[in-house]
């Protein structure tokens, strides 16, 4: 594991967890901004090509399961399309957020159990949405659910913030 991870550009702090014999690294992620979707999408397409298959423009690569770019794919995704992800070495213990529409891949150092915690900030609620969309629409998505509910988390929201203004403006004409 430490061999694997010494060809990771890491950051001092957790080149010293590593060394920490009481630290055990349990993951390796690799983050992505959700701007560059589309950038990694069209890499992805040519890398398939490089290697012989053959793919029709409207599939989606990034769902693809079993898809992991190396160390070697990621430097040309940086060289060719200026897109660098935020790698992090996740620590037994240590909890990791994506943030909504950000792609990721992870690589188990050692055996993991994984928990996964849906939820959609405000800030991400548009983002959210349009991922939702893109899902359903989605042919190779077969079993496809909308866990998240975005639209009524959306709803929702907007009914908790007007329910404190109705308050206030029936306040208003009571005391006027």
């Amino acid at each position: 594991v430490l061999k694997r991870l010494e060809e990771e550009d890491l950051d001092d702090s957790v080149k010293k967890r590593l060394k920490d014999s009481s630290e055990t690294p349990g993951a390796l992620w690799h983050i992505y901004i959700s701007k560059d979707v589309e950038k990694i999408k069209d890499f992805l397409h040519k890398v398939a090509k490089e290697q012989g298959a053959e793919i029709s423009a409207e599939h989606d690569p990034i769902r693809e399961p079993g898809r992991y770019l190396s160390r070697k794919l990621r430097q040309r995704l940086w060289e060719e399309h200026d897109v660098q992800g935020l790698t992090v070495v996740q620590f037994l213990g240590d909890s990791v957020l994506i943030p909504a529409g950000a792609l990721h891949q992870v690589q188990n150092l050692h055996s993991c159990v994984q928990v996964i915690n849906d939820f959609v900030s405000p800030e991400h609620v548009f983002h959210s949405f349009h991922l939702t969309q893109e899902l359903r629409s989605s042919r190779e998505e077969p079993n496809y659910e909308d866990k998240l509910q975005v639209k009524n988390i959306l709803f929702h929201s907007v009914k908790d913030a007007l329910t404190p203004l109705r308050r206030y403006s029936q306040e208003e004409e009571e005391n006027s």
